[in-house]
């Protein structure tokens, strides 16, 4: 049902007719296209290739683990585009910046997601420090606003919390949640559905340049998503990341270009029925404000 009603979509040569069509969709059947979507935005390093990324660590946990923020050393500076089975409308385009401190990493972000008739915007602001070597925690509140046409916006403000574990060198283990309270979309008397969710991750590191990572995803209304990823270096600049995940059945694929204080990341999966999605991202390292100096 839901590949007839997106190949409708497609096939529509009316822009309102495609909004309304794409409304339905979103509002009927969001948790059988996007259930592994826990957030409006999908980064390259993780979540496009299918895994939520409890043990990340770097400017892209923005979107999953907000602890992972605290290993950045230096202000970073992040845009990035995700796109959702070749449809613009579903689209999403975000900017981040990221300032370690002495006691704690800040980071706020903006994102867009959506087209004219339906869209979603959202800003959050989110706090990680490094507790011990083997320990860092990190919070992240988050306020969204969804407008369908020109009716009145829908307001919903939300919490993300989590941890990660680094008992050694070869370890890692990561856990958070997102919107723990179970907040929905609300609108008078009305409530509707709004992403609620845990995660966590075993990430095993054979070598410095490898790591192998094992997930979980539970959202509220949906089954539990597992999924295992593979990165590592290619080259001296060149990462390259794989996934698999389930159920149904997706492949993503993903590549890293590092260069000194420019980062450019891009992952992309394949849905069976609904085809392609992507996302890619460029980040800027402002090493000469290094909290290390």
């Amino acid at each position: 049902m839901t590949y007839l009603l997106l190949n409708t979509l497609k096939d529509c040569q009316s822009l309102r007719r495609r909004g309304l069509l794409l409304v339905v969709i979103l509002r009927l059947f969001c948790g059988q296209i996007l259930a592994a979507q826990t957030t409006l935005f999908q980064s390259p390093t993780t979540a496009m290739l299918g895994t939520p990324g409890a043990s990340e660590k770097g400017e892209w946990a923005f979107f999953s683990n907000p602890a992972g923020l605290a290993f950045l050393r230096e202000p970073v500076a992040t845009i990035g585009y995700q796109n959702d089975f070749n449809l613009k409308e579903l689209s999403s385009a975000t900017v981040l910046l990221s300032y370690p401190t002495k006691a704690l990493n800040i980071s706020g972000g903006y994102l867009r997601s959506g087209f004219e008739h339906f869209n979603t915007q959202q800003l959050s602001l989110k706090f990680s420090r490094i507790m011990a070597p083997w320990l860092s925690l990190g919070v992240g509140f988050s306020h969204s606003m969804s407008a369908l046409g020109a009716s009145e916006q829908d307001k919903i403000t939300t919490m993300d919390a989590g941890f990660r574990l680094m008992p050694n060198s070869s370890l890692v283990f990561g856990f958070y949640t997102i919107n723990p309270a179970q907040t929905k979309w609300r609108k008078h008397e009305y409530e509707s559905y709004y992403p609620s969710a845990v995660a966590a991750s075993l990430c095993y590191l054979p070598h410095e340049d490898l790591n192998i990572e094992f997930s979980i995803l539970k959202d509220i209304d949906n089954d539990p998503l597992a999924s295992l990823k593979l990165e590592g270096k290619a080259a001296n600049a060149i990462i390259l990341r794989g996934a698999v995940s389930g159920k149904p059945l997706r492949l993503g694929f993903g590549a890293g270009l590092h260069l000194d204080s420019l980062h450019f990341d891009m992952a992309m999966n394949h849905h069976r029925a609904l085809g392609f999605s992507s996302a890619f991202g460029i980040s800027y390292y402002f090493t000469n404000l290094s909290r290390n100096k």
